[in-house]
Order: C-alpha cells, then structure tokens, then sequence
C-alpha cells in the first residue's frame, strides 16, 4: 500500500520524540511519516370581570392544566462522537487512520489535544484531523469487520487495545505490523507507558517506518 505523503521529518520534533542520541547508518534517510422541545401550553385564564365585593366574588373557572414540559432530546453518538454504534469515535479521519484504545471516557474525549500523541502523529506526517480515535467501549476485543462498516479503516494503529477478525493474518505482536486484509494494523504498548520509556518509543519509531513508507 502507498504510503502516507508528507513534509520531511522535523529534527526539532525528533529530538522531542527520543530524547537519546540517534546516529543515522550511512545509506539511512530521513522517513517522512499518518428543534428545541416546543414550550408547554398554558391556555389563557378567563377574563375577570369588573372588581365586586369581595363576598359577591365569584370563583373564577380552573385554568387548563398545562401540558408537562418535554425532555430536550438527547444528543445522539454520531453527533458527539462521530460513529455511532459499539465504538464510539472522535476526529475527521481524513486520511483513514484509525487510533484505537480502551480508555476511561474522560481519557478519551482529551486524546486530540494529548502532546505526545500529537508528536507520534506528526513524525508520520499526520494531523489530528487526518485519525480517527476510536474507543473500544466495552472493553472487549474490537472487531475489524464491524469497524470497517462503521468508518474509513486505512490503518490501524493500537495502543494497548485488542483487534480480532476473521480474515487470514500473522500473530499479532508488539511493534510488528501486520496485513488484515490490505490494513496494515500496527500494535504498540499503552500512551501510558511509551511516553516515559525510550526503548518503546525507538521500538514503535522503527515500526511506523514499516507502516507509513511504504
């Protein structure tokens, strides 16, 4: 599969990336790298006549019962997440790579604006508009068949979240991508661990080379 097209690999965002000393091979090159509820209805009350003793006054008529107020509806998945359905999605997916997680809500909706995600991304070529970050609710293995119907599945890339499907493929291990089809599917250790251990980072950098230089 063609890969990704992008700016060269910014130095200043390698450093950033690992921290460690990296030594080019010769013969190595820089890798360029993924409506509102209607209002209740209150008739209007009966026209009061002209003030009269107050042991005259009649008792004016009960004014209709007001009809109860509806909820507001409710915001649908797609809506705020994008995709609706077992996994729940966030980001514009422009270029069809998916990041997958299993990852507390609260986790999840900040994982646009997470730094070291957004350098992992940026060393690959990509933006947070061209992911997509889906979430595996449950808890359980993801299922390619059922991503693929609900959005654009170009790549995958796992951070610590399990991927099962029929079609034919090699084990799935660590920082070794894998054909599913004609879907690379990258797995590497959680955001978690990688952001503060060197040898995952080099590991999962040597990975996405794989993956996205094609």
């Amino acid at each position: 599969m063609a890969g990704l097209q992008a700016d060269e690999l910014n130095s200043e965002f390698f450093r950033n990336f690992i921290s460690e000393t990296i030594y080019l091979v010769d013969g190595d090159a820089a890798v360029p790298v993924a409506p509102i509820a209607e209002q209740a209805e209150v008739a209007p009350a009966t026209t009061v006549a002209a003030p009269v003793s107050p042991a005259s006054a009649p008792v004016p008529p009960a004014l209709h019962k007001p009809k109860a107020t509806p909820a507001l509806p409710k915001i649908a998945d797609k809506e705020l997440f994008g995709t609706p359905g077992k996994y729940k999605t966030i980001g514009e997916n422009k270029k069809g790579v998916v990041i997958l997680v299993t990852l507390p809500e609260d986790q999840f909706s900040k994982l646009p604006q997470l730094e070291f995600l957004n350098k992992i991304l940026g060393a690959i070529g990509l933006k947070p508009t061209d992911v997509a970050y889906l979430n595996n609710v449950s808890g359980a293995i993801a299922r390619f068949e059922d991503m693929q119907q609900e959005l654009q599945v170009n790549y995958i890339i796992s951070f610590a979240s399990r991927l099962d499907t029929d079609l034919p493929h090699d084990k799935f291990t660590l920082y070794n991508p894998v054909m599913v089809g004609s879907v690379p599917v990258l797995f590497s250790q959680a955001l978690a661990i990688l952001e503060n251990d060197v040898e995952h980072k080099k590991q999962l950098w040597g990975a996405l080379q794989k993956v996205f230089n094609r």
